[in-house]
């Protein structure tokens, strides 16, 4: 088939044109409008541009067919001369290797059959004589190499064992260190530290370890970790203006009554200053009376305080004077009543004197009763800690079991009943000392 564009003015000038050269029998297969282009194409009209077609006679198809067969023949036969040409080429090459190798083969049967000549031989001595040498000497190297060998080897043997020797004394020491440990525990377990209080002090402690450290440099840290912990004790301290206010609370029983007359005594016996005794325990007769009989041995003015609003009254009277110490009522920390009427007392002064709450507690009790009582006074923080009876007792890890609870600082401790004996300031080395199994 035969495709051709023909341009004119219209359709039918256009397939006029197409029918002249192909002839009649052509077919119309696509027309369209064609723009003039160019500088002046403004001015001209559009041309039609037709697509023809026409099919192609069997004569020359058959003429194409049969050219195209000649092209494919004539490229076989091109092909088949250059083979032709590459092997004629290659002939001679194959008959000059040949010949060499034929040439090659008599040469060597000539060296078989009459001998090599002498240099040859000679060179062949040499050789052999110089592989040998270089034989011997790689030998030699190579038992060098063995030795070297061995030798790091064993280097690095002696050096494991060596390792694993240190590793088996650490772990011998660290094993002496963690059995050492658990009879630090085990002591203030026994002294009824609680195991909380007990794990957090050997836990503080042991980051500090060393391969080289010592029993008694353990023993040692400890110690002062513990001595740290409770802290620098705070005494009773005089007023910048006016008489010191101290309140004494606590629950019933644990010797406040006696505390106070004990700390009345020292400040007036050996530090020579002016006590006056209050007490606002008006529900026992006998520890009114008791603090009185103090009062009166002491040569210090006494008064019953019966209501709250009673005590600016009475500061009044006693504002020169370098101490008022105040007994509270002894009461279970489960009696709201009588808690808030202390509260009363100790807010009493508030704006008018500088005052001080201590509260008493015994060595003798049970580690959650304490917890419990030292949780119902939490709001009249600050206090500081009193412990009574250590006399009573063989363990003392109840003070610090509280001083890690509460965080208040330790103040005084007693060991009897006798006035003005028997009360000094807590000496944290004298306790640490008993936690720790001395005396």
């Amino acid at each position: 088939m035969i495709l051709k564009k023909y341009t004119a003015d219209t359709t039918e000038k256009a397939l006029d044109l197409a029918k002249k050269e192909l002839g009649e029998d052509v077919i119309l297969m696509h027309s369209k409008n064609v723009k003039p282009s160019g500088l002046f194409s403004f001015f001209r009209k559009s041309r039609i541009e037709v697509t023809v077609a026409k099919e192609e006679s069997d004569d020359k198809a058959e003429a194409k067919a049969k050219a195209r067969e000649a092209d494919i023949r004539e490229g076989i036969a091109s092909i088949d001369r250059a083979r032709q040409k590459a092997e004629s080429a290659a002939a001679p090459a194959q008959d000059n290797a040949a010949k060499a190798q034929a040439d090659e083969e008599a040469y060597s049967g000539r060296n078989i059959r009459f001998g090599m000549p002498e240099k040859e031989i000679i060179y062949t001595e040499e050789k052999k004589d110089v592989e040998s040498r270089l034989d011997n000497i790689q030998s030699l190297l190579e038992q060098k190499l063995s030795k070297d060998n061995q030798l790091r080897e064993e280097e690095q043997r002696r050096a494991e064992a060596a390792e694993r020797e240190r590793e088996d004394a650490n772990n011998a020491k660290r094993s002496k260190f963690d059995e050492f440990l658990k009879l630090i525990y085990k002591m203030l377990v026994d002294n009824e530290v609680t195991e909380t209080v007990a794990n957090q002090m050997l836990d503080e402690i042991e980051p500090n370890f060393s391969d080289d450290i010592k029993i008694e440099h353990i023993l040692a840290d400890i110690y002062q970790k513990i001595i740290l912990k409770f802290g620098k004790p705070e005494c009773i301290e005089p007023s910048t203006d006016g008489a010191k206010v101290v309140f004494l609370v606590g629950p019933t029983g644990v010797g406040k009554t006696t505390t106070l007359a004990k700390i009345a005594a020292n400040l007036k016996l050996v530090q020579h200053k002016r006590v006056a005794m209050f007490t606002t325990d008006t529900y026992r007769i006998s520890a009114a009376e008791q603090l009185r009989t103090y009062s009166t041995i002491l040569d210090a003015p006494f008064q019953i305080v019966y209501k709250a609003e009673e005590m600016a009254d009475l500061y009044k009277e006693y504002k020169d004077y370098d101490y008022i110490l105040v007994d509270t009522i002894g009461h279970s920390h489960h009696n709201g009543e009588l808690k808030e009427l202390t509260k009363s007392f100790l807010n009493a002064f508030e704006g008018i004197a500088e005052s001080e709450i201590y509260l008493v507690l015994s060595a003798t009790t049970k580690y959650r009763d304490l917890v419990a009582i030292a949780n119902s006074y939490e709001d009249i923080k600050p206090y500081r800690l009193i412990f009574t009876k250590l006399d009573e007792t063989d363990a003392q890890g109840n003070l610090l079991n509280l001083r890690m609870h509460t965080h208040a600082p330790m103040s005084y401790v007693t060991n009897g009943q006798n006035v003005p004996g028997d009360i000094k300031l807590f000496d944290a080395q004298e306790t640490v000392k008993k936690l720790l199994g001395g005396h």
